[in-house]
């Protein structure tokens, strides 16, 4: 069982147990320890303990410059360069978005049409096409996304 489901499974048990009678308290750890495995003592703790919130941790450093529509763009001029690293793609990006904006491979309004073309800088070619792709491991611009 893998921690998201015994996480699931333990807030539907909570709201049991805590309405429960010590005898059904039994029944229902006697349950959980023959479903999760758990120890039965850790699963008296999770369900008596109040559920945790995952806050979420802000991000570090400068806000992003990039939004969706120039992560998409840079998507697809990766793709139409062969899925070539973003330090061989940069010097390129003017001359694909010459060449796949008059044939309509690529639609862009003229201000994304600006901003890819701004970001000309290798480590901004490599943020948004791993921003696109949800972030590729390894080194920046190594290997784009799969």
């Amino acid at each position: 069982m893998t921690r998201a489901s015994v996480r699931e499974y333990a807030a539907v048990q909570r709201e049991r147990y805590q309405q429960a009678s010590r005898a059904d308290k039994h029944r229902l750890l006697d349950e959980m320890v023959a479903v999760t495995g758990m120890h039965r003592k850790a699963a008296i703790r999770l369900l008596r303990r109040v559920p945790r919130t995952v806050p979420t941790p802000p991000r570090d450093g400068r806000p992003r410059r990039y939004g969706a529509p120039v992560a998409a763009a840079a998507e697809v001029l990766w793709q139409a360069s062969g899925r070539i690293g973003a330090h061989r793609l940069h010097p390129f990006v003017p001359e694909l978005l010459d060449r796949l904006l008059p044939c309509g491979e690529l639609t862009i309004t003229p201000a994304v049409n600006t901003l890819v073309r701004q970001g000309t800088s290798f480590a901004s070619v490599a943020g948004v096409k791993n921003e696109s792709s949800g972030g590729a491991g390894g080194p920046r611009g190594a290997e784009g996304p799969s």
